[in-house]
């Protein structure tokens, strides 16, 4: 999605400059009306527009996460998100296969620069400040819906606030949230999240975000667009046009959160048919942006976003700075992750671990977190918890009991517990447990020369292809994939072999990693024999003992003497077998018998022929004694 997101089919066309200039009309009419309420610093409220005295219908006014409902818009209040370790080191942000390098872990202080340039309002002086610079809450927030929480981004000093003095000389902020909020503006206030520093440094990234830029309300915005964009936070393609004045679409809100929240990864990998699914569920998906669809449907898939509760999304809808700011606020205030998001802990040493890591923007309320790794349907299988958050750790893709989880798609989310009770829980994060195993197995592993062989691979993982390196071969042999994880291929053992082992090596190819497994065939010596018969020649009826001489692998060995049945021989040591066998008492003296010795070995059969000389005369008879007295 990089460089395609939000200015691939639309350039600042007419109705988006007017867009925008109605969005600073606003600002200014909002701030207008709520200068004329306090004029007196009485305190009351007097703003343009709908009176946000009471909370609004969030079914009608933003998007929810349902993971962090907000308290008092008839949910449970709005979950913690865990954070990094109260240091604020450095330390790298947990990222998605070839993303950005991150910024800082530790997020807080101040925006280092104040807005100077005046504009001229009914008379008055408006001024962009950093909130906590200008010392005060803002004024036109009390009984708003968004309330509690701008007013936590407030605290950690990223928000920005307009202000002027009252008829009395006091300071007074303003934050103006049912202004329109311009792109510019929502980028600052993301970059700011994410804790990133302000950069001047360099070209500048986008051409119509020239060093000096200032946004609505006088809001210095360059540095901070120049890091979000160098820090890869947002979709649109560096060097093409930014439109920081526009205002801020639902659907360009919420790309920018998937790219900034490192899901890229996740929103490119889903089947287009998944996305025609969570899309296909409201009725005005064709108003999504083309080239944000994607992103829009893998935040829809993580809960990041979710309708109005009437089957509408209003993804060209324009967001106000109420809206903006609680949707970063129940993205990104506690943000958790996983480097690499996709592991193989198989044992192979090959990205057997997983880095985990959160960063929370809470970094000074803190009592207690919690980070869970869940099955899709919410069950734990991993559970990490403790007083101060941990900056990072290692999890090894086993469960509480030490036994490895199956492979597939889990869910990692955080919970940071503040030390008024407040509970903040993070945007849940995928994470992607795949094994890549090999088991291969070569039969029969005892062959002929010239017999063949049947090779078998068994795999697990997404698999790019598999071939075999049989002996005497140059180039592999690539195998056939028969079914779902299996594989085979076939090899004649050639005539010319040496009897003995050979390996025969199995390659998985993975997208990132290989595996091998070694195999290995006995090929068998030629099968032969060699027999003697002693004594030789023999006379009539005289017994005489057959010897054969096979090779160690021999099954079995026969004599077939002519005219007689056959008579099995014993192996009497390492490819020795012998037999005894009486010469018949008929035999003609002088004659020569013919005598026949096989091995055989599985099918294969050699043959040995032996000539035995009947002697002249009667073999001698046991003697036989008389006893006398």
């Amino acid at each position: 999605m990089q460089g395609t997101g939000i200015q691939e089919d639309h350039g600042t066309t007419a109705a988006q400059q007017a867009a925008a200039r109605e969005a600073r009309q606003g600002a200014e009419k909002e701030f207008a009306g709520s200068v004329a309420a306090r004029g007196s610093g009485d305190g009351s409220r007097g703003e343009a527009g709908p009176a946000p005295s009471a909370r609004a219908d969030p079914s009608t006014c933003r998007w929810t996460p349902p993971l962090a409902p907000t308290a008092g818009d008839g949910a449970a209040p709005a979950p913690a998100r865990p954070h990094t370790a109260p240091s604020g080191g450095d330390g790298g942000r947990p990222r998605a296969p070839g993303r950005r390098r991150a910024g800082r872990w530790g997020i807080g202080g101040r925006p280092r620069g104040r807005s100077r340039l005046a504009v001229v309002l009914a008379g008055l002086v408006l001024m962009s400040v950093p909130a906590q610079a200008a010392g005060s809450w803002y004024v036109d927030l009390d009984g708003h819906w968004a309330a509690d929480e701008i007013r936590v981004l407030w605290e950690e000093g990223v928000t920005d606030g307009y202000s002027r003095p009252d008829a009395l000389g006091r300071p007074q902020t303003y934050f103006l949230p049912n202004a329109y909020m311009e792109r510019a503006q929502f980028a600052v206030l993301l970059a700011k999240v994410m804790g990133l520093a302000p950069d001047t440094t360099g070209p500048p990234v986008y051409p119509d975000v020239p060093p000096g830029y200032r946004a609505g309300g006088d809001l210095d915005a360059y540095p901070w667009v120049q890091a979000g964009a160098r820090a890869g936070l947002f979709p649109d393609e560096p060097g093409r046009p930014f439109r920081p004045g526009d205002v801020v679409r639902r659907d360009e809100a919420v790309a920018m959160l998937v790219h900034a929240l490192e899901l890229t990864w996740y929103a490119d990998r889903m089947p287009e048919s998944r996305i025609e699914a969570l899309l296909g569920a409201y009725r005005d998906a064709d108003r999504i942006r083309p080239a944000l669809r994607r992103a829009v449907a893998a935040a829809v898939d993580l809960a990041i976003v979710v309708g109005y509760g009437d089957g509408f999304l209003r993804p060209d809808r324009s967001l106000t700075r109420a809206e903006g700011a609680t949707l970063i606020y129940k993205s990104a205030l506690l943000r958790v992750g996983a480097d690499p998001p996709s592991f193989s802990p198989d044992g192979d040493h090959v990205q057997d671990r997983t880095r985990l890591g959160a960063r929370a923007l809470l970094n000074r309320n803190q009592t207690a977190w919690e980070v869970q790794v869940l099955t899709p349907d919410g069950q734990p299988v991993r559970t990490w918890s403790g007083q101060w958050l941990p900056a990072s750790w290692d999890w090894d893709g086993r469960d509480e009991g030490g036994r490895p989880v199956p492979a597939g798609l889990y869910l990692l989310r955080g919970e940071l517990v503040a030390r008024q009770g407040t509970r903040f829980t993070s945007a849940v994060e995928p994470l992607e447990v795949v094994y890549h195993r090999l088991v291969a197995t070569a039969s029969p592993a005892v062959v002929e020369a010239g017999e063949p062989v049947h090779i078998q691979a068994l795999t697990e993982g997404p698999v790019v292809r598999v071939v075999v390196h049989l002996p005497g071969d140059t180039a592999p042999t690539p195998m056939a994939r028969t079914a779902p994880g299996t594989w085979e291929a076939g090899w004649t053992v050639p005539e010319d072999t040496e009897p003995g082992s050979q390996a025969l090596v199995v390659v998985a190819a993975f997208p990132e990693t290989v595996r091998r497994e070694t195999v290995y065939v006995d090929v068998l010596p030629p099968l032969w024999i060699q027999g003697a018969v002693a004594p030789n020649p023999a006379r009539p009826g005289e017994p005489v003992t057959v010897t054969a001489t096979v090779p160690a692998t021999t099954d079995v060995v026969t004599l077939h003497p002519p005219n007689q049945p056959s008579i099995p021989l014993r192996e009497v040591g390492d490819g020795r077998w012998t037999a005894r066998w009486q010469v018949p008492p008929d035999a003609a003296p002088g004659s020569s018998l013919p005598l026949e010795l096989e091995a055989r070995r599985r099918d294969r059969r050699a043959v040995a022929h032996l000539d035995l000389a009947v002697a002249e005369g009667a073999a001698n008879r046991e003697p036989v004694f008389h006893l006398t007295h």
